[in-house]
């Protein structure tokens, strides 16, 4: 029935319970499971750069959000494991979310999109709408909206 499953997940409630489904659903049908979260580069403001060169700081504030993106598919993972599906992959990308993970859906070969019905929007969610109902309005390929 669905032969590539691609889950997207922020570490939210909601996405936790999306990867318990499409794992549950891989398992079931023995699909291929990804699992996709979408990170935003971070810009470093002037004043940013200028209180790390006070302070003596080097690198850059990216560490912080990679550690929250490999704790993230991290979970997910284990939910795969969990319910049987040990060679379940991650991916990375960064962009603005529903059109980055419709276009890896597109570009993959992927049948059935699962994602929860809240994430960690920002008040953008609020003003212009959810990623997922974004990601249901643009994909081609069949959709679940899990709560």
């Amino acid at each position: 029935m669905f032969k590539h499953i691609l889950c997207a997940v922020d570490g939210s409630e909601h996405a936790l319970k999306a990867a318990i489904t499409a794992s549950e659903l891989a398992a079931r049908l023995g699909s291929a499971l990804t699992f996709l979260t979408v990170t935003k580069e971070l810009q470093l403001t002037d004043e940013i750069r200028h209180y790390m060169e006070i302070e003596h700081l080097t690198g850059s504030p990216q560490y912080v959000l990679d550690e929250m993106t490999d704790r993230v598919l991290s979970e997910a993972k284990e939910q795969a494991i969990e319910h049987g599906v040990p060679n379940a992959r991650t991916e990375v990308r960064t962009g603005p979310a529903a059109r980055t993970i419709v276009a890896y859906a597109e570009r993959n070969g992927v049948d059935l999109i699962v994602l929860g019905s809240r994430g960690l929007g920002d008040i953008t969610g609020l003003l212009l709408g959810s990623v997922s109902h974004k990601v249901m309005s643009l994909a081609k390929c069949a959709c679940l909206m899990v709560r």
